[in-house]
Formats: C-alpha cells, sequence, structure tokens
C-alpha cells in the first residue's frame, strides 16, 4: 500500500502510482505506520555518523557576543541483534572533543578546541532497543559519569522517529512532549516539540501572571532519508528557549542547541548471538567486562560538585555586613537576600540551625527569619521552629518577621500549613501581635495554594472553617483579626457570612467585611454582592459607616455599571444627604474611571448634561477634600505602573487613605503594595464640623497604618489609641523623629525551572526578584499654632537576577543579568486648622538610578580557562511631583504663600 505526502497534488500522487513507486521514502510504510514495508537498521549494518553539538548562551535580545561550546566526533551505530520488531543498536561515540569560544579563535565560527576531562573520560559503547521508532529501553555503562549519559541519552533520543504525518505524545530527552510530525519532501520530514514537561524535576513559579517569567520554546529536529539502501542521510536537531520577566520582556536570556549527525559511510557489523533481550545484553556486558543499567531516554540533573559549593552559614558569615539594619531600604541588601534564599533552598537542617544559633547572627536574626520564610520548605521551617517559639514575648518580632515571609511566598508548602493550623488551634499562650499574624498567614498560604497545581482544598476548608468559626465565638474588636482573615483568604464560599456581618453587625464590622469582600477576585462579584452594596451606599436598609458606604461605591463601580445605576450614582450628588464627603469621593472615583474608559467618559457626560440639576458648577463641584486619583509612574511596552491615591476625608482629617503601586500588563493588573492611613476621633482637634455625617463622632482618638504586600493584608500598626496616648505623643514629641514603621525583605520574582535540551544538556533558569523595604514616617502636631505635619517615606531597594547555566563535569556556561534600581516615594501633609481649615498633600518621587548589568562566564574545570564577558548600562530615572488636583494646590497656595 503506498502512501504520498499530503503536500502533492493528486494528479503527482496518480502519476507516481502509474509508474508502480513514489519518491518518498517516507512515504513506503504501511498506512499504520509501522515500519512494515521499511527495513531500516538492517541487522549485520554498521552506520557512521559526524557529530556536531553545539551550545550557545546568551542576553535575551541577541545583541552582543554569547558564550557557548561544541562537541564533535563520531559516531558509529551497529545493529547487532533483532528479534520481531525489536532491534539492538549498539552506538559508541568516538573521540568526542571539547571546542570553546575564544578571542583568538578565528571567524566566523569563533571556537577552538580545548582539552577537556572529556578527553579521558571512561567511554564505553552503549545500547538502544529500537522498536519500529520508538526507543523502548536504554543500556548504559553503570559508572559512567552524568554528563556523559545525558550526552548518549541526547543522540538515542534522535533515533526515535515516526515516517507518517501526525501527532503523538512521546518523551525522551526533551522530557514528556507533545509532538508533530510533517513531511516536506518524499525524502525528508520534520519531528516539532512542544509543551515538552519535566515533572521529575524541581519546580518553583510565581502564579501571580505580571510577576511571573515566561518561557518561549521552539524544537525541532529535520530528519533526510536515502533509500537504496534504507539509511538516514542527516538529522538536525535546532531548539531555542527565551527566558524573559513578564513585566519587563527585555529582561531575561536565550539559550540555542543545535546537533546534526551527518552520514560518512556503512559497513558490515559483528552481531551478537541471544534467545532473548535479556541474553543478548547478558552476552555483551560478560564480552565487554562491563555492568550496563536499563535507563531510560530523560535525561539526570549533575550532581552538585561540593568543592564548588559554599555552605548556607559561610555565605551568611560573608555577607553579613550587608544584612545589616541600616542597609534596610537598599539594593546592597536585596542582593545579598536574593542568593542566600538560593543558598538556603539547599542547605542541610544542621547548616541552618548553626546559622541561627551562631551569636554573631544576632543582630541580622529578623533578616534570617525573613530568608527562612521564603525557603519555606518542610526541613527549613523545621530547624526554624526549633529555635523560634510563638509562645514566647521576646520573640515576637522574629515571629512576625518569619510569619510575613511566610505570607508573601508565591509558593506555599502544604505541610507548613498544615503545622500553622496545628499550632494555631492547640497553642493557647501565644501574643495577641503574634496570634493575629499567624492567622493571617494561614490565610493566605492557604489562598496562594488554592492557586498553584499542588491545591488541596481539604486543608483550604479547614482553615476556612477555623477562622469563622473563631469569629462566630469571639466578642467585640477580637473579631477584628479574622475578618482581615477572610480578607487574605479570599474565599468565594465565606460572602454569606460577610454580608449577614453587613447587615446586622456593628458599622466597623461591616467595613471590615466590605473590605473582605473588595479583595475577593473580581469573578466573584455576584448579584447578591451588587444589591447589598447598593443598600450599604444609599443606606436603603440601615445607618452604615462612611467607610463601609465609600467600599460599596467602589465595588458598584468596578462591577459591570449600567446606565441606570450610573444615573442613580450621579443623582446622588445633588441629594440632601449630609455627608457632603461620601459625594467627594464619588465624584472623584467616577471621574478617575472616566479618564480610564471612554464608553463610561461618554455615559456621564450624556446624564450630566440631560439633568439640570448636575449640568451646573455646583453639580459637579461638590464640596469635600476626598481624593481619588491615578497617576502614572511607569510606561513601558511590556508593562505599565500607576500610583492609584484614595484618600477619604472627614473633618480635614484622613479618615482612610491609601497609595497603591499598581503593575499592569494586557488585561492583568496587579497590586503590589498598599499603603493604608486610618485615623478615628481626632475631628476635635481641627474643627467643630462632624464632617457632614449625621451622627457626631464618638470615635475613640485612634490612628495608624495598614499595609497590603503582594495582595496580602498584615496587621495594622496602631499608632496610640485614645487621647491619653494621642497627647502624650504631642506633649513629649516622639512621633517627630522620622520612625521605621515597617521593615522587610520580600521576594517580587520566584522562578526556578530546568529546561531539558534534545542534546542532552539540561539547563538551570533561576530568576529572582527582590526587595528590602523601609517605610518610615514622622508628625509634627502643634496645638499652639493649631497646624501639623507629617511624613511618609517608603524606600525600596530591588534587585532583579536571573541566570541560565549549563553545568557539566567537562565544561561550564554561564548568562546572567542584573537590574537594580531605589526608588523613595514621599507623602508630605501639611495642615493649617487656625482658621479656615487647609491641607496640602505632596507626593513626590525622587531621582533613581536604574542598573541593569549582563555577565556571561564559561569555563572548564580542572583548568586555567575562564572567559568573562561583562556589559553595563546606566540610565537616571527622573523624579517628578505628582499633581493630585487643582482643590489641593489652591490650599497648598494658601498654606505657603
Amino acid at each position: 500500500m503506498f502512501r504520498c505526502i499530503n503536500s502533492y497534488s493528486i494528479l503527482y500522487i496518480l502519476f507516481a502510482l502509474s509508474i508502480g513507486m513514489c519518491y518518498g521514502f517516507v512515504l513506503l510504510s504501511s498506512a499504520s505506520g509501522d515500519f512494515s514495508d521499511v527495513n531500516i537498521f538492517e541487522n549485520g549494518q554498521s552506520l557512521r555518523y559526524k557529530l556536531q553539538s553545539t551550545i550557545l548562551l546568551n542576553e535575551r535580545n541577541l545583541s552582543a557576543k554569547n558564550v557557548g561550546f561544541f562537541i564533535d566526533g563520531e559516531v558509529t551505530i551497529d545493529s547487532i541483534w533483532t528479534h520481531g520488531d525489536q532491534k539492538l543498536l549498539k552506538i559508541e561515540i568516538k573521540s568526542p572533543k571539547l571546542h570553546i569560544r575564544s578571542r583568538k579563535a578565528p571567524s566566523p565560527d569563533g571556537f577552538i578546541p580545548h582539552s577537556s576531562k572529556l578527553d579521558n573520560i571512561e567511554n564505553n559503547p552503549f545500547f538502544i532497543v529500537w522498536n519500529k521508532g520508538i526507543i523502548e529501553n536504554t543500556f548504559i555503562a553503570k559508572n559512567e559519569p552524568v554528563s556523559l549519559k545525558n550526552i548518549k541519552k541526547g543522540i538515542s533520543s534522535l533515533f526515535q522517529f515516526q515516517l507518517l504525518d501526525g501527532e503523538t505524545t512521546e518523551t525522551d530527552s526533551s522530557g514528556k512532549c507533545s509532538v508533530t510530525y510533517t513531511s516536506s519532501s518524499p525524502s525528508t520530514f520534520t519531528k516539532t516539540k512542544n509543551q515538552c514537561a519535566s515533572g521529575d524535576f524541581d519546580y518553583i513559579n510565581n502564579p501571580n501572571h505580571i510577576l511571573g517569567v515566561k518561557i518561549d520554546s521552539t524544537r525541532t529536529v529535520d530528519y533526510e532519508l536515502a533509500s537504496n539502501p534504507f539509511i538516514i542521510k542527516s538529522i538536525i536537531l535546532k531548539e531555542s528557549h527565551s527566558v524573559f520577566l513578564t513585566a519587563r520582556e527585555e529582561m531575561g536570556n536565550h539559550i540555542e542547541a543545535q546537533e546534526t549527525l551527518t552520514f560518512i559511510d556503512s559497513k558490515k557489523a559483528n552481531t551478537v548471538e541471544g534467545t532473548d533481550l535479556e541474553k543478548a545484553i547478558e552476552n555483551i556486558s560478560n564480552k565487554l567486562g562491563v555492568k550496563f543499567n536499563r535507563e531510560t531516554l530523560l535525561t539526570e540533573i549533575e550532581p552538585i560538585q561540593t568543592e564548588d559549593e559554599i555552605s548556607f552559614s559561610k555565605k551568611v558569615e560573608r555577607m553579613r555586613s550587608q544584612l545589616k539594619i541600616e542597609h534596610m531600604g537598599s539594593t546592597k541588601q536585596a542582593k545579598v537576600f536574593t542568593e542566600l534564599v538560593n543558598s538556603a533552598r539547599n542547605a542541610p537542617k544542621e547548616d541552618i540551625l548553626k546559622t541561627l544559633t551562631t551569636k554573631k547572627n544576632k543582630p541580622i536574626l529578623t533578616q534570617l527569619y525573613d530568608i527562612l520564610g521564603y525557603v519555606g520548605t518542610l526541613d527549613s521551617h523545621t530547624t526554624v521552629m526549633k529555635n523560634l517559639h510563638f509562645d514566647k514575648e521576646e520573640q515576637i518580632d522574629f515571629s512576625e518577621r518569619y510569619l510575613w515571609a511566610l505570607s508573601f511566598s508565591s509558593n506555599p508548602n502544604l505541610d507548613v500549613i498544615k503545622d500553622l493550623h496545628n499550632k494555631f488551634n492547640k497553642i493557647n499562650s501565644i501574643p495577641e501581635k503574634v496570634k493575629e499574624t499567624l492567622i493571617l498567614t494561614l490565610a493566605s498560604m492557604t489562598y496562594r495554594l488554592s492557586k498553584t497545581a499542588q491545591a488541596k482544598y481539604n486543608i483550604h476548608r479547614d482553615v476556612e472553617e477555623t477562622i469563622i468559626n473563631n469569629l462566630d465565638y469571639a466578642k467585640n474588636e477580637d473579631k477584628y483579626k479574622f475578618f482581615r482573615a477572610l480578607r487574605n483568604l479570599k474565599s468565594e464560599s465565606t460572602v454569606p457570612v460577610l454580608l449577614e456581618y453587613i447587615k446586622k453587625g456593628t458599622q466597623k464590622e461591616g467595613v471590615l467585611a466590605w473590605r473582605a469582600i473588595k479583595d475577593l477576585d473580581s469573578s466573584s462579584t455576584n448579584k447578591d454582592i451588587l444589591t447589598a452594596a447598593e443598600k450599604t451606599f444609599f443606606q436603603l436598609d440601615r445607618r452604615h459607616d462612611t467607610s463601609s458606604r465609600t467600599i460599596a461605591a467602589d465595588i458598584i463601580l468596578q462591577s459591570s455599571l449600567n446606565n441606570e445605576l450610573l444615573t442613580k450614582l450621579l443623582n446622588f450628588l445633588t441629594s440632601n444627604d449630609p455627608a457632603y464627603e461620601i459625594k467627594q469621593y464619588l465624584f472623584q472615583r467616577i471621574k478617575m474611571l472616566a479618564e480610564s474608559d471612554l464608553t463610561v467618559k461618554n455615559n456621564v457626560e450624556q446624564i450630566i448634561k440631560s439633568n439640570k440639576h448636575l449640568n451646573n458648577y455646583s453639580g459637579t463641584n461638590p464640596r469635600g477634600l476626598s481624593i481619588s486619583l491615578t497617576r502614572r509612574f511607569l510606561n513601558h511596552p511590556s508593562s505599565n505602573g500607576s500610583l492609584v491615591t484614595v484618600q477619604e476625608m472627614k473633618s480635614g482629617v484622613i479618615k482612610r487613605g491609601t497609595i497603591d503601586v499598581v503593575i499592569e500588563k494586557e488585561e492583568f493588573s496587579n497590586e503590589l503594595f498598599s499603603l493604608g492611613i486610618f485615623s478615628g476621633g481626632l475631628h476635635t482637634f481641627m474643627s467643630s464640623d462632624n464632617g457632614g455625617n449625621e451622627e457626631a463622632d464618638e470615635e475613640t482618638a485612634t490612628a495608624g497604618i495598614e499595609l497590603t504586600v503582594l495582595g496580602t493584608q498584615i496587621r495594622p500598626f496602631v499608632f496610640f489609641s485614645g487621647q491619653g496616648e494621642l497627647m502624650g505623643h504631642v506633649w513629649s514629641g516622639t512621633a517627630s523623629e522620622r520612625t521605621p514603621a515597617y521593615q522587610v525583605l520580600a521576594l517580587l520574582h520566584d522562578h526556578l525551572e530546568y529546561i531539558r535540551l534534545g542534546s542532552g544538556f539540561i539547563t538551570n533558569i533561576n530568576i529572582k526578584g527582590a526587595t528590602s523595604m523601609d517605610l518610615s514616617g514622622q508628625i509634627e502636631i502643634s496645638l499652639w499654632n493649631r497646624n501639623a505635619e507629617s511624613l511618609v517615606q517608603k524606600a525600596a531597594g530591588i534587585v532583579v537576577t536571573g541566570s541560565s547555566t549549563i553545568d557539566t563535569m567537562f565544561v561550564k556556561s554561564l548568562v546572567e543579568f542584573s537590574s537594580s534600581i531605589e526608588p523613595k516615594l514621599n507623602l508630605h501633609s501639611d495642615i493649617d486648622f487656625s482658621s479656615n481649615l487647609h491641607l496640602c498633600m505632596r507626593l513626590t518621587q525622587p531621582d533613581a538610578v536604574f542598573r541593569h548589568n549582563i555577565y556571561k562566564v564559561e569555563r572548564i574545570p580542572g583548568s586555567k580557562h575562564k572567559m568573562r564577558i561583562s556589559k553595563y548600562q546606566k540610565y537616571i530615572v527622573p523624579g517628578t511631583t505628582y499633581n493630585i488636583n487643582k482643590k489641593n494646590n489652591q490650599m497648598c497656595n494658601a498654606i505657603f504663600s
């Protein structure tokens, strides 16, 4: 039965059949594709090929010189035993030689031969069992090094192929791949591999799309056949892998591999006797005096060379000075952080414990707990728990730092979650601060686990039940931490509980419940939530706190807003509701939404023009100081960045304010960091005006900040609670000095992946993005002059490093990039309440220097050869003062005139 490739016309096929032949040797197989009409690898046949295998590493845009190597030699393939469809092929690599990049090398190739361990390595023949194009087994000498075994598996994989066009799944030296075969002429065809998976290797990734890493891969193998006799004339493997940050696509590396086998000649081969395969292998083993292991085609990771590896404790000792508290907020500390996370992930328990108990490390213990929280393995957690006890008052700071790191990590460990859950339920003597941080961490880790491939919904159910049960039994303010835990858990199944508290709970509970609902994934916003939001905003069921109303407004505006509801919201601006700050807040939010959505903008303009009560100065300029605005701080082809500022005011004081750092890419948006300021009960210090609320503010004087880091809310920091504490700060001046409020080391990007190259090498992809963050503030209040000044300053050192490494016993190649910046953000607030109330806010971003460095290294173990190529780039990122709005500018002029 004859078959011709589909790229030939019907007339051509008929013509070919009419002369009793078809030119495509690929086509001589039967329709079943079982090689029954093709006698390939005829028993007793020996084939000799020229081998060349090349690896090149470079930066992503390929704009500079690469590093890499190639191996050449000869490969002989002897068909030595046949049984039915099974054929035993003896393969031997003869005289393999390493060639390396060198400045002395001639153009255009740029390679010269160099001595290496490959020259003297024990190199035995190896054997594959070939059955209708599938390699069923591989037999490799027992004591051969992994590097050589992998090269042999790469060569073996070249001989796994099918003759018919179609799609299938195969496992070879590239991993488990989806494979497509396409013929391009009567004697040539291409094998294309896609979605190659290596589930047996460690894999770490950030499921957050914007903070993730993308790898674009192409893998093809081209075959050319001859028919008389039926042999493979050439095999050309080509593959490339482009690795880059999703948010900054120019940051990344490029890996390229090519391997060719070119036919030289053929001759007779000696065969081997054996009633079955096992007997044939036994006879070969006895003859050669070599023991063979049965192997798969999957390549293996090279064992760590212990002489080259520095222990975690030694690295900490070397980098101790950079970890000190005075370097918080610097790139120097962020860079060290990424290196130590990598090191600690491979450290044994004894080494981690030694690091934690060394006396010289006592001043940097908080930073060490940051590092170990991101390591997050069961071994590291078990070791930490031997040294850290949540129920000890003197370890509160250490406990919180470790728990924060666990909660921010993009790769939570199920066993760690179980252990923390057990501790929360069984240890009753945990201090209140740590207990709140522990339940917030549990919620955050459980949510992140639900987004990964290892999601275990039973632990999600258990943690959710724990939070809900504690919420039901807690009294008064003790409930608040469980509302915040539900905010971190982001579970759709908790919506009915939250709506019930909004309906029947206290006003404060309603605020916290709305915050938890607002942080749910947008797909969770259903009809029940929108109905409750409308009732809350318009107070159709009961009176609600102003913050509940503004959050409800946000949820309505972020939903699929119809014209009827938009009209209702705009008409509210002319209503008799005395809460004028809510009107100003709503107006600002609608204005901000219209700036980013042309459809909303057109609808708003149409509604205003059709309503004479709105279409005038007072209708579209409500009284109040509340602010809602977006200011762009990053415009980039890969992603954009915005500062989203929301200030809900009351009596001239910020009741609820946030500054969000948001990164956007295509349809994805991610809040990296949110600084929230809250206060209550301060209106009597500023004015007799109650802010337009229908009820007098009877809150206890309080103020503090709330932070959300990488989507996780942490325990609020309260500056003071009660007028006594407030007046103590005022008279003593303790708040007038710059005071650190929050310091932490955090990982933004965390990606570890091994790419199996078809030629038998393995590339280690390791990308880390870290920040060392320092949030500080100060405030001065003068009751005599009736004014106040405050400064909130956020400083961060951000470092992103990424490497692609080929590591074998005879050559090591590396390409690494490193990017760093130290941005700062300052929020100044000046309040003058001596006569008319004036509030001036200034949001500034000083100049910053962005550095991007690239390093390319190649060396040969056991020799003096080491080549290094470096490129350094530096850019100034201009600072800016963000324009808030016209009203703010007028009040700044009034204060400073």
